[in-house]
Parts: C-alpha cells; structure tokens; sequence
C-alpha cells in the first residue's frame, strides 16, 4: 500500500515538472518572436526622398514597403505633406535590432516593451481616425494574444483601448504604440475618411468607461443589456448597451455597429489575430512583425 502511495507520488510530481518544462519552453519559443527584423538587406531609397514629385510604380511601392513598413497609404501621406525624409529615418528604425523587457501585466499574461535608455522604437507618422492598431507583444505563457486599439483623434494622437483585466475602456496616448517592439496600423479598406471618422466619434463618446471582460462576445449578449429609458415624449424605449469587453472585441464592436465585421474566422471569441487577418483591413504601417 505505502508503495503505491510512493509510486503515485512519484507520477504526480514528473508530470508535474513535465508540465512546468512545457510551459517555460513554450514560452520561451514565443518570446522569440517579440520583435522581428528583415532577413535581407537595407536598400538605398535616397532617391525617393530627393525626387518627391516622381510618380511612384507598384514596384517602387513594394520596396518601400520591405524597406521601411509603410504601405502605399502610408508613403503617399507623407509625400502629400511633404515629410518624404522620414522614410529614411523609418527604415533605419526598422532594421535595427531592439533591446526588450518583459513583465507581467496581471497574474497569468506578461507584456514586452522596448527597453534601454530611449525606450522607443519605430515612429508612428501616418494615422487617421479610426485606424486600428495591432501587435502581439501580451502573451499567456507561450500564446500570444496581442493588443488591439482604435484610434479616436489622430490630431491628437489619441486612441481607445480595453488595456488589461482589472481597468475600464480609456483613451490614451498613441505614443504608448511607439513603445511597443511591433506593431500594425490597419485601416478599413475604400471606404471615405468622413464614415471612418464617424466610427472614430461613435468609440470616443459611447465606449469609454466599459468594465474589461475577458470572455466578452463568448456568449450572444453575454456581454450587453437592454436599457429602459424615456425620450422627451415619455415614450419608453429600450437601447442595448455594452457592459464589459475586451480589446479586440471593442474595436470589433465599434465597427460591428457600422455594418463591418472585423472577425476573420467569424468565432465568437474576437482576438487580435482575427482582426490583423480581415480581409476587410489594409496595413498602413508595419513595424517588427510579418505582415497577414
């Protein structure tokens, strides 16, 4: 008897260092994609720089894009606003290999950060309202579960985001973007600034202030309510109201009111991944990462 109590023992405590092997190699494997920079070499784009009136080929365009992480969009807005020189600057930053820190952000998910005296890596010059940002620097272990943000006034530089469990919707600063190893701009693809803007005010006065609710979308309505209230003409009316959420099931959210379904695998579980693979989105900007 007391040796299978002994054996049993013994099982318990090897699969129990199994499974803490698994998750820290597993984890490890993941922090090794916190930040990726080009396998192939830096070209010279001086070119593009001093000729700003040349008209530009798809070719030109996809060397850019390799070179610095803008995309069209994001080329022809700087060259519209006569700030071409940046790209240099861009692609510098984009090749360059980054020191990171990784901490925890609650009990069971870390988040990595840019570390080192400047704490900053890849400018962010190219934003309008309701673009969304992405990166997958928050992982569980070895998942990557990412980030996701909207942003509100790109005047500003302000954007909303569901943060972390524990804190409400808030509007915060683009420049904590910046800070980030990687990161994706994405933007709805033809459709006019003016609605996307609409979606942007929409997010900015309804969405702030909402509990964070990490199985938020999970269950239809599991996350919202019916709210009586009365118009100037007493007549009763019911609104449903958003009553927790996550960070890409907001941004998800917001555009759903809109008529656009950001969720790529059309799951009830909306992730930062669904949104970067919506065929829906363009990039404007990548920075440390693949692109979809």
């Amino acid at each position: 008897m007391k040796k299978k109590k002994l054996m049993r023992r013994i099982y318990t405590a090897e699969f129990s260092l199994c499974a803490v092997l698994f998750l820290f190699f597993w984890t490890k494997e993941a922090e090794a994609d916190a930040h990726i920079t080009p396998d192939y070499p830096m070209a010279d784009i001086s070119c593009y720089v001093e000729e700003a009136e040349e008209v530009l080929s798809q070719a030109d365009y996809e060397l850019l894009f390799r070179q610095t992480g803008l995309s069209k969009a994001g080329v022809d807005a700087l060259k519209s606003t006569g700030r071409q020189t940046l790209l240099l600057t861009l692609q510098e930053r984009f090749f360059t290999p980054v020191e990171l820190e990784c901490a925890p952000n609650t009990i069971v998910s870390w988040a990595e950060h840019l570390a080192g005296e400047e704490k900053s890596g890849q400018e962010i010059p190219v934003v309008e309202e309701g673009d969304i940002l992405i990166n997958f620097n928050c992982h569980f272990f070895g998942w990557r579960n990412g980030h996701a943000a909207i942003v509100t006034d790109a005047k500003k530089r302000l954007t909303l985001e569901a943060r972390v469990l524990g804190t409400d919707t808030a509007i915060l600063s683009l420049d904590n973007w910046e800070r980030y190893p990687s990161f994706a701009i994405l933007r709805l693809k033809d459709v006019p600034l003016e609605e996307r803007q609409e979606i942007a005010e929409y997010a900015e006065e309804n969405l702030a202030g909402i509990p964070y609710q990490l199985t938020a979308g999970l269950w239809p309505l599991g996350n919202s309510e019916k709210e009586t209230y009365y118009t100037a003409g007493s007549m009763q009316e019911e609104e449903e109201t958003l009553t927790g959420t996550q960070c890409a099931h907001l941004v998800w959210y917001v555009y759903s009111l809109f008529g656009y379904d950001l969720d790529s695998d059309g799951g009830r579980l909306v992730t930062p991944r669904d949104l970067y693979e919506s065929p829906l989105l363009e990039v404007v900007q990548i920075y440390g990462m693949a692109p979809p």
